[in-house]
């Protein structure tokens, strides 16, 4: 009796101030330099390594775009925080602090715990008043195409970005259904392009490190790696059209490995790097 109750009894995520209207941005500029950051769940956490690599160099994006995943490290980014700003509020950052799961018919997760989360830290109330222009991707399922945001709730929209199919409960946005932005478009490259940017440095920490199954595969695995492969190739060309791509070779041991997060950061870290004669050169162009 209790369970049937409490099935179905979470409040309904409904976000009606979420809007794709850009405001002004950067574009004016003689040269707009774009960062894409890419979906990927705890992998995200590379992204940080990347900020800190450019930031090391003293480069830095004037137009940002995320999603999923992504969307966290582009609304920090795009909040004018530092590296060592961001690593303070993401050093002690546990699963239980942006997982909050319900008994729901509508997904195991409710998804506001993350959006109060990123209220929490991100100083602004709207999207559209953040110090670097943003675009962050959701998935419109009513019809069928990428609803790009730039302007709400910063929380809200990381978590329309992230509402994970089937895990987590789904976003009502004017009567249509919001979910994680990576399953039509991983890493953002077009909005980019569209807010005025000249080039595009995407980075992917989901599409170029899949693993193949074994045989013994369970059902938990194969339906994992098909929706990751699924989202990948739908996003190949978008992704490619970046000027430059920054591909990820660090995988985590599950969905929720928020313990390794140092590991994660210093990989992301040290593929930048390695990268930067390429970034700088694509730059200085």
């Amino acid at each position: 009796m209790i369970v049937a109750l409490l099935w179905g009894c979470s409040s309904p995520n409904k976000y009606d101030e979420l809007s794709s209207t850009l405001a002004n941005t950067n574009a004016t500029k003689a040269y707009n330099i774009g960062i894409a950051f890419g979906g990927g769940g705890v992998r995200g956490f590379m992204h940080l390594g990347v900020i800190k690599a450019l930031e090391e160099e003293g480069l830095k994006a004037n137009l940002v775009s995320g999603s999923s995943a992504g969307s966290i490290a582009a609304i920090l980014y795009a909040s004018g925080m530092t590296y060592a700003e961001i690593e303070t509020i993401v050093y002690d950052l546990e699963a239980r602090d942006v997982l909050d799961f319900v008994l729901s018919s509508q997904g195991a997760i409710n998804g506001k715990k993350l959006s109060d989360w990123i209220n929490r830290h991100v100083n602004y109330d709207d999207l559209s008043s953040l110090p670097i222009p943003l675009a962050i991707t959701a998935t419109n399922l009513t019809n069928k195409e990428i609803f790009v945001i730039h302007s709400g709730n910063p929380g809200h929209a990381v978590q329309a970005s992230s509402s994970i199919p089937g895990a987590v409960i789904a976003i009502d946005y004017q009567g249509d259904v919001l979910v994680d932005g990576g399953l039509l478009s991983v890493v953002p490259v077009y909005p980019l392009r569209e807010m005025g940017a000249n080039k595009v440095i995407a980075v992917d920490i989901y599409c170029h490190n899949q693993k193949s199954l074994t045989p013994d595969a369970s059902a938990g695995e194969v339906v994992i790696a098909t929706i990751r492969m699924q989202s990948c190739r739908l996003s190949e060309e978008e992704m490619n059209s970046a000027d430059l791509v920054i591909n990820m070779d660090y995988e985590p041991s599950s969905f929720a490995d928020f313990d390794s997060k140092s590991e994660a950061i210093e990989a992301g870290y040290q593929i930048t790097k390695k990268m930067m004669p390429s970034i700088k050169a694509l730059i200085e162009l």
